[in-house]
Order: C-alpha cells, then sequence, then structure tokens
C-alpha cells in the first residue's frame, strides 16, 4: 500500500516506544536538612537527607528518601568539640537508612482513593505504613492507616502498631459554619478515641485535641493556639494538662522554640534556633 493512498495510516501517526526508563528524565532531586543552634552551645544537623521522585505508573509516583550517615556538629560546653573532620565526612558517602514511598489514586469498591504505601527504615530496621485516604459524600474526609510500631504516619511516630480510621467530618455541612473543624479518630489495637476541635477567629486560631482510652480510661488532653497577625511571622503555643509545651516563632525558615513546665518554668539550656534548608539538584 502506497504511504500517499487515502487509505493509508498517516506518518504523525507512528509513534516510537518510549524507553523504559524515560520518566526517570521528569525525576526531581532535592536536598533537605534542619540546623538547630541550642542554648546549650551546640550547633548540629539534626535532620539531613536526599529525595528524589519519579513519575510512577500512570499517575502515581515513588520517592526514594536516603539519610547520609553524616551530621555535622559543635559543642562548645565543656570545650569545644566537633565532627568536621576528614575521618568523619568519610559519612556523606555511605547510607544510614532509607525510606520508599509509592502513591497511586485508584478506585476501591466504587470510591476514588489514594494509596499510599511507605517502607520506612529500610535497613535499621523496617517500619512500614499504608494509608487509604478518601471523600465520602455524607462522611467527609476518611483515612484509614496501619503501621508498625515506629512507622511515621502523618508526622507522628506510631508507638505501638497501628490500625485507625479518622475521619474529618463536614461541619460546613452539620453547622454550616467555615470556621469550626472537627475530626474523630480510633485505633483499634491500643483503642484508643482521638478528639480533634479547631476554631478560628481572625487572626487566631485554637486547636484542642482530647485522648481517650477505651480500656484503662486513661486521658489526655492538648490545646493550640496559632496567631498570624504579624505579616510573614507565625506565633504559636502548645500545653499539655500537666501545663508544660513550647512556645514557637517562625519567620521565613527560621523557629525559635522555648519548652516551659509548670513546674521547671524555662530552661536556657533547652531553648533553640532552628532552621530548615532545601536545595533542588
Amino acid at each position: 500500500r502506497s504511504p500517499f493512498s487515502a487509505t493509508a495510516r498517516p506518518l504523525t501517526s507512528l509513534r516510537t516506544p518510549k524507553p523504559p526508563f524515560s520518566k526517570m528524565n521528569s525525576a526531581t532531586v532535592n536536598m533537605s536538612g534542619r540546623v538547630v543552634v541550642g542554648g546549650n552551645g551546640s550547633v548540629n544537623e539534626d535532620k539531613f537527607s536526599l529525595s528524589v521522585s519519579a513519575p510512577f505508573a500512570g499517575d502515581g509516583s515513588v520517592t526514594l528518601n536516603a539519610k547520609p550517615n553524616y551530621r555535622p556538629s559543635v559543642s562548645s560546653k565543656n570545650g569545644v568539640s566537633h565532627n568536621v573532620d576528614a575521618g568523619n565526612l568519610v559519612g556523606l558517602s555511605e547510607i544510614s537508612d532509607y525510606d520508599v514511598t509509592i502513591a497511586k489514586p485508584c478506585e476501591l469498591l466504587g470510591q476514588a482513593c489514594d494509596v499510599e504505601l511507605s517502607m520506612q527504615k529500610c535497613k535499621s530496621g523496617q517500619a512500614n505504613a499504608m494509608t487509604i485516604s478518601t471523600n465520602h459524600e455524607k462522611l467527609g474526609d476518611v483515612t484509614v492507616s496501619l503501621a508498625r510500631k515506629g512507622a511515621k504516619v502523618g508526622g507522628d511516630t506510631a508507638s505501638a502498631d497501628r490500625a485507625s480510621v479518622k475521619v474529618n467530618l463536614p461541619m460546613k455541612d452539620l453547622i454550616s459554619n467555615d470556621d469550626v473543624t472537627a475530626s474523630v479518630e480510633y485505633d483499634i489495637p491500643s483503642q484508643n478515641a482521638t478528639l480533634n476541635l479547631g476554631y478560628t477567629s481572625g487572626d487566631v486560631r485554637l486547636g484542642v485535641k482530647s485522648s481517650f482510652n477505651v480500656k484503662s480510661n486513661a486521658a489526655s488532653h492538648k490545646a493550640t493556639v496559632n496567631y498570624s497577625g504579624i505579616e510573614g511571622v507565625g506565633v504559636e503555643v502548645d500545653c499539655n494538662q500537666d501545663v508544660a509545651g513550647n512556645l514557637s516563632v517562625t519567620k521565613d525558615k527560621y523557629e525559635l522554640r522555648v519548652p516551659f513546665s509548670k513546674d521547671g518554668g524555662v530552661n536556657p539550656d533547652d531553648v533553640q534556633l532552628r532552621m530548615t534548608w532545601s536545595q533542588s539538584l
């Protein structure tokens, strides 16, 4: 058949197969960390990681987060000491631990969901976690979390194996108020029930978190106040039922963190100035 005949397939429709690893061309690489200056005279990099993210299985993604086996530190307490020397710098070529996270939207039982599987601490002692998030027409946002002890879920480290369900209640539909938020969560293994309430008024946001153990009847409470009335500056105070907590003042990538307690007041050695940094490679 002539390529110029009326029935011939247009040359523009002939596609060259993509190389199997072509998606790696769209991968992103990022290096990040946090420097902490302590009131006790110490300076250290308490967080340091290298992350590589790439598209996966269509609209999914896969992320490798590696943690080098070196964090620079300097201390002036009881004489100056540091680990900034050639012998310790070799640790930059080693990996102390790494995490792998796969995220993918899908449909489960006719419901659109976001699924995330996180394989954490793959080198030092694996702690896996999986979360399934969806939006239910009547219940609101629903998240199911399954995690092994030591895994991080939503920024919190699981102190024991976890199998929980969290529901962000649609308060706008229930009470016609956008300023109020509420969520309930129940963890089956520990039998802990958690209630989070939030209220925003102008530049002030109030939050209360209460946890209750069904088996032991033990309860804990924490209150948080955020103020954003100063342009570019964030102020937050959190306090638990024992009147212990933190005062934090943030500006761009800097945070001044002042722990306090009812009995001990403020210990200058515990005050920290933190600086988070990030660099795309």
